[in-house]
C-alpha cells in the first residue's frame, strides 16, 4: 500500500455543508480580490488586443508588399484603406490571390476534353463511409419499446445483410450488465423548464419531441434531439444481427453509442474549375491510385452554396474553392447522388490535415513548449485559408527525429478547442474576450482506402450545448463537426487539435488478467457526460455557453476517469502484487508514468487544492442550469466554484494546461491548426480564442 502512497493528491475534501460555509466565510474576501483582478484582467485584454491589432495590421502590409516593390502605386490606390479593412475588400481579386496565392496548377488546367456523365463508370470510385450506417428515426411515444430502442433506416450495410438496405430496423441496447448500467445511469424523464422554453424562443434547438417522456434512453435522445429525424450514424462494430423471417423484422443490437456521420459515399477529388459563372456545379478529377496523382476520370459534382445563419454567416462558401492552397492535395468528398445523378457534396475534408507529414518539427521540451504558449495561434488573421502541422517532441533530435512516430493502429487523444469569427460579419467578442469551445477525442492512424498511406481517423466527443445550429452532443467523426457544409466548423472558425501519443494513457494494461483500460474509462465518463447533454438532465436544456460548460465538464469527465483508476488500483491486492513482483517490468514504469501524469493533471483541474462537491459526487453538470432559486450568496457560491478550476474556464487556457502537462510526461504532439479553410468568404476573418 506505501508503493501507492504516491497517487493520493492532496486535496482538501470538504462536504456540501461545510463548503456552504468556507464559501460564505471567504465571499467578501473573495469579493475584494475579484474586483482588484477584474480591472487587472480588463486592461490586459486591451493591451493584448491593441498588440494583436498592430501585428495584424503590420503582417498584412509586409505580405501585400512582398515581391511588388517594384510596382507601388499600382498595388495601392488608396492606401489610407489598408489598415481600415485589410482582408474585407469586396471585388478584389488580387485579395484573393493575396490569402490564397497564384492559381495552383490544377485550378489553372484545361477543361478536360471527356468529362463522365454516366455515374455507373464512377460508381467504383466512391466508397461507403461505414459498414453499418444508417438514419435515426424516433418512435412514436406509443411505439416506444422496452430497453429504449430507436427505428435505424439501414444506408448501409455489410455483404452479408445486403438486403437489410432501404429497411427499417429496430436499433437496441446489448442486455449485458454493463451496458445497461449506462443506459440506465443517463435515462431521464424530460419535462422542460421556463427556462428551457425561454431559450427556445430565443432560437435554441430543443429535444421539443421527447418533452413530456418519462424513462427517456441515451439512444431516443440522440434521434429525438432535433426538430426532425435527420441524425444519420454508423454503428460500431460489434452489431448483432436478428432477422425475424416470419416476420420480416430485424433488430440490430450495439453496445456503444453510435456515432455521427454524414453523407452516403466517400471520394477523393482535386477541384478543376466552376462549370459556369455562377453554378453551383464543379469540374473535379478523382485520384488515381496506380499514379497516386489526380489524373484520374474527371467529373462534374454539385458544391451547394448552404444559407447563411442568423447573423448572416455561412458556414462554408464555395467561392474560389479551387483557388484554395489545399486543393493540390486533394478533398475528401461526402455526399449523396441527386434526382440527375449528379453528386451533391454535404461534407468536406482537406486531405492535408489527415497526412502524418509535418509542416514543422520543434525538438526538445523547452522548444516545444514556448511553440505552445507564443507561436501556436500567432498572427492568427494573415493564416486564413491555410493549414499548420506541426510535430512537437519533447526530447532532443535524435538521427532517427524525422522518422513519423506513428504507426498503423496506433491511438491518441485529441484535444480541440476553436476560436472566433472577426471581420465585417464578425460575432461580437465583449471586451476582446474570444471564449471559444473545446473538447476531447480520439485519432486513430489507419490505412487510407483512396491512396493506402497512413492518415488520421478522428473522433470527437462533443459535450456541446443546445445551440441554434443543430449540433448535437454525442460522437462525431471529423466530417460531420468539421466538415459538414451545414454546420460543421472548418469553413468559418479557426481550430487547433492537438493530438496526444503517450503510452501509459493509451495502452491497456493487463495484470495477470486483470484489465485496466484509462482510454477505454474516459470514453465511458464522456458518453455520459454526452448523454446527459442531450437531455439537461430532465430540463430539456443544458442552457451555459459552451464556453464555460464544455470546458468545465470535459474536465470532470478526466476528473471522474483518474478517481475511478485510482480507486481500482487501491483496491485491489492483485494488482499490487503484481506491482510489487514485477518493479523493472515495463508495463510497471508505464503504469508509474500513469500515476505521475494523474498527479499533474489534477494539479492542472483542482490547481487550489479544494475538491469541488459537484466534481467529486459527479451529481450537477455546469452547462445544465436547473432553475434553482438564484440568491446572492448562491452567485458568489458559483464563482468561487469555478474560481477553485479556473485554469478549466476558458478552452485555450485548459487546452494549453493539459497538452503542457503531456509534453512533460513525455508524450509528442502532433498539432493540426486550420483558419477558415475551403473557399474565400471576404467577410469574415480568423480570431484566436483567448487564454489569459
Amino acid at each position: 500500500m506505501a508503493a501507492y502512497s504516491l497517487i493520493r493528491p492532496t486535496i482538501i475534501l470538504l462536504s456540501s455543508q461545510s463548503f456552504e460555509q468556507f464559501i460564505l466565510t471567504l465571499g467578501l474576501i473573495a469579493l475584494v480580490v475579484i474586483f482588484g483582478l477584474t480591472a487587472f484582467i480588463f486592461m490586459r485584454i486591451f493591451l493584448n488586443w491593441l498588440q494583436d491589432k498592430l501585428a495584424r495590421n503590420h503582417g498584412f502590409f509586409k505580405r501585400l508588399f512582398k515581391g511588388n516593390t517594384g510596382n507601388l502605386t499600382g498595388s495601392l490606390a488608396k492606401p489610407e484603406n489598408i489598415f481600415l479593412e485589410p482582408l474585407f475588400l469586396e471585388n478584389d481579386g488580387n485579395l484573393t490571390s493575396n490569402i490564397f496565392g497564384k492559381k495552383n496548377d490544377i485550378a489553372e488546367a484545361v477543361k478536360p476534353e471527356i468529362i463522365c456523365e454516366d455515374s455507373s463508370e464512377v460508381a467504383h470510385l466512391y466508397k461507403p463511409i461505414a459498414l453499418w450506417h444508417g438514419r435515426l428515426i424516433l418512435p412514436s411515444n406509443e411505439q416506444r419499446q422496452p430497453y429504449g430502442s430507436v427505428f435505424f433506416e439501414v444506408i448501409n450495410a455489410p455483404k452479408k445483410y445486403q438486403n437489410f438496405i432501404g429497411k427499417i430496423a429496430s436499433l437496441q441496447w446489448n442486455t449485458n450488465r454493463q451496458v445497461q448500467f449506462f443506459v440506465h445511469a443517463v435515462s431521464q424523464d424530460i419535462n422542460f423548464t421556463k427556462q428551457t422554453k425561454k431559450s427556445q424562443k430565443s432560437g435554441n434547438i430543443h429535444p421539443d419531441r421527447l418533452n413530456g417522456w418519462r424513462n427517456v434512453g441515451p439512444l431516443a435522445t440522440l434521434a429525438g434531439t432535433r426538430l426532425e429525424d435527420s441524425v444519420t450514424v454508423m454503428l460500431r462494430r460489434p452489431v448483432i444481427v436478428v432477422n425475424h423471417t416470419k416476420s420480416d423484422q430485424q433488430e440490430l443490437i450495439i453496445d456503444r453509442e453510435p456515432v455521427q456521420i454524414i453523407g452516403r459515399l466517400c471520394g477523393l477529388v482535386s477541384i478543376l474549375q466552376r462549370k459556369e459563372p455562377e453554378s453551383d456545379k464543379f469540374i473535379v478529377r478523382h485520384f488515381n491510385k496506380i499514379s497516386q496523382q489526380f489524373d484520374g476520370v474527371a467529373e462534374i459534382i454539385r458544391i451547394p452554396q448552404v444559407q447563411p445563419d442568423k447573423n448572416g454567416i455561412a458556414r462554408s462558401t464555395n467561392h474560389s474553392i479551387e483557388q484554395s492552397p489545399l486543393n493540390p492535395d486533394g478533398w475528401y468528398i461526402y455526399g449523396e447522388r441527386d434526382e440527375d445523378n449528379i453528386f451533391v457534396l454535404q461534407a468536406i475534408e482537406p486531405r492535408r490535415i489527415a497526412q502524418l507529414i509535418p509542416d514543422e518539427t520543434h525538438f526538445g521540451l523547452k522548444k516545444s513548449l514556448a511553440y505552445l504558449s507564443s507561436e501556436n495561434w500567432q498572427n492568427t488573421p494573415a493564416q486564413k485559408g491555410q493549414v499548420k502541422r506541426v510535430l512537437l517532441m519533447p526530447n532532443d533530435a535524435t538521427k532517427n527525429g524525422l522518422i513519423s512516430p506513428w504507426q498503423e493502429g496506433d491511438i491518441g487523444i485529441v484535444i480541440h478547442c476553436f476560436g472566433g469569427i472577426g471581420g465585417k460579419k464578425g460575432e461580437s467578442a465583449p471586451l476582446g474576450i474570444v471564449t471559444g469551445h473545446f473538447a476531447f477525442g480520439v485519432a486513430k492512424v489507419v490505412r487510407d482506402r483512396f491512396t493506402s498511406e497512413l492518415r488520421f481517423d478522428i473522433e470527437y466527443k462533443q459535450v456541446y450545448a443546445h445551440n441554434p445550429d443543430g449540433i448535437v452532443a454525442g460522437s462525431s467523426k471529423w466530417q460531420s463537426y468539421m466538415g459538414d457544409l451545414q454546420r460543421g466548423w472548418l469553413g468559418d472558425r479557426p481550430v487547433c487539435d492537438i493530438i496526444c501519443k503517450l503510452d501509459c494513457v493509451c495502452c491497456d494494461y493487463d495484470f495477470d488478467g486483470i484489465i485496466l483500460s484509462p482510454l477505454s474509462e474516459l470514453n465511458e465518463q464522456l458518453d455520459i457526460m454526452m448523454a446527459r447533454y442531450r437531455t439537461g438532465d430532465g430540463t430539456g436544456a443544458s442552457l451555459v455557453t459552451p464556453a464555460t460548460s464544455c470546458v468545465q465538464d470535459s474536465s470532470q469527465a478526466i476528473y471522474a476517469t483518474i478517481k475511478k483508476i485510482t480507486a481500482e488500483i487501491e483496491s485491489n491486492p492483485q494488482i499490487q502484487d503484481w506491482l510489487n513482483t514485477n518493479p523493472t517490468a515495463a508495463q510497471t514504469q508505464r503504469f508509474q508514468q500513469l500515476i505521475a501524469l494523474g498527479q499533474s493533471l489534477e494539479k492542472v483541474l483542482i490547481p487550489l487544492g479544494i475538491l469541488r462537491p459537484d466534481w467529486r459526487k459527479n451529481s450537477r453538470l455546469a452547462g445544465i442550469d436547473s432553475e434553482l432559486k438564484k440568491t446572492f450568496f448562491g452567485g458568489i457560491t458559483n464563482l468561487i466554484k469555478a474560481a477553485i478550476s479556473y485554469r478549466t474556464m476558458l478552452p485555450r487556457r485548459t487546452q494549453d494546461e493539459i497538452a503542457k502537462v503531456l509534453l512533460k510526461q513525455g508524450a509528442f504532439l502532433w498539432i493540426i491548426r486550420t483558419n477558415q479553410v475551403g473557399g474565400f468568404d471576404p467577410d469574415i476573418e480568423p480570431l484566436a480564442p483567448t487564454g489569459l
